[in-house]
């Protein structure tokens, strides 16, 4: 893809559109492994559940990273959700070789639709990156995004531990292939949370990570290689803990003080989520 199709469209007041295939242009193997996730979902949740979603780069058609949201019809979160999402990521994975990673994560209705008037980031991402695969489509139902300070938010105020932990799990983990896995996220964590910093400012969207670390440069130059490496890490990873560790250490010598800075201004009570404004 062109790096102008890696923006995301936006409508004549810049909220942004979703950037997601159509369901009917969807290769029949992606469909195939959705409709295995949107039949896990209803042996699990069957009359709770509200819909399915193909989320992630699968849904975009640019690779083979598959993220399924599960939407509920009740307010309250069930218990062991977190166990469900990780095995039914493992079956999906299982039964449909061909993808390269799989997730699978489950929100209820007031996650998507707060009564408190916050931000809802689960909202944001059904309607810029999704396809509807079972159930009503809530698209209809949620307005084209801004990009606020509150979006940007939702990727910035955990990002700090987060990577942290990774870094930590890079110390620890031994195989190649978690090696590989950890440094991916690092570094995808890392360039979402880079390029959320100057998301409002910039008003454009995207989920594709050269993108993201174009116009991080434009703003930070001093770290383009650095911005470069994660890129590479992003797509493919490292095999290598000692590479990982040696990008992750020069990441943490710049980005946790970026972040820091806009969290300062726009967040300096640090909430998980804003007042949408």
């Amino acid at each position: 893809m062109s790096g102008l199709s890696q923006i995301w469209p936006q409508d004549p007041w810049g909220r942004v559109l979703n950037g997601a295939l159509d369901l009917h242009t969807l290769p029949p193997e992606d469909l195939d492994a959705a409709q295995t996730a949107a039949d896990i979902a209803l042996e699990r949740f069957g009359d709770d559940l509200h819909s399915v979603y193909l989320s992630g780069g699968m849904a975009r058609g640019v690779n083979r990273d598959a993220v399924f949201i599960i939407i509920l019809r009740h307010l309250r979160r069930a218990v062991g959700l977190d166990l469900f999402c990780a095995a039914a990521a493992l079956r999906v994975q299982k039964l449909h070789g061909e993808l390269d990673s799989c997730a699978v994560e489950v929100f209820g209705w007031d996650e998507i639709f707060p009564a408190n008037g916050c931000y809802s980031h689960p909202r944001f991402r059904l309607g810029v990156n999704s396809v509807a695969i079972a159930g009503r489509d809530l698209k209809r139902l949620i307005a084209p995004q801004k990009l606020t300070a509150a979006a940007a938010n939702a990727f910035i105020v955990g990002m700090n531990a987060k990577l942290r932990s990774l870094q930590h799990r890079l110390k620890a983990v031994s195989t190649e292939t978690r090696v590989r896995a950890t440094s991916r996220q690092f570094a995808q964590t890392a360039l979402a949370g880079a390029f959320a910093c100057v998301m409002e400012n910039e008003q454009v969207y995207s989920e594709d990570f050269a993108t993201m670390a174009k116009y991080v440069g434009l703003v930070l130059p001093d770290v383009e290689n650095s911005l470069q490496l994660l890129v590479r890490l992003s797509g493919t990873g490292t095999t290598s803990s000692l590479e990982a560790l040696a990008i992750a250490d020069d990441v943490m010598s710049w980005l946790p003080d970026f972040a820091e800075t806009w969290l300062d201004l726009n967040n300096p009570e640090r909430n998980l989520t804003l007042k949408l404004v």
